[in-house]
């Protein structure tokens, strides 16, 4: 794997571990509504991004260590992007 990769990866990584963070310590999490962040254009990076296998681990993250995923309040559409 080249730098560039390497460093597109462990932004990817720092990205995903920001959305985790913000969805425990945030009352609402990162998945409501009106939340600073764009998770459509969180998943639609990692899902295009060529590393196929590791971006997997990294939905993966998001999908089971969030706090607020499987909340009432969360768009049915981010639920489905993330399925």
């Amino acid at each position: 794997m080249s730098k560039e990769q390497d460093t597109r990866l462990f932004c990817l990584r720092v990205m995903v571990g920001a959305i985790i963070l913000y969805d425990h310590v945030h009352p609402t999490g990162a998945f409501a509504r009106g939340s600073a962040v764009d998770i459509r254009a969180a998943v639609r990076v990692l899902k295009n991004h060529s590393t196929a296998e590791r971006v997997e681990n990294l939905l993966n993250a998001l999908r089971y260590t969030t706090k607020h995923l499987s909340d009432p309040t969360t768009p049915k559409a981010i639920r489905a992007i993330l399925s």
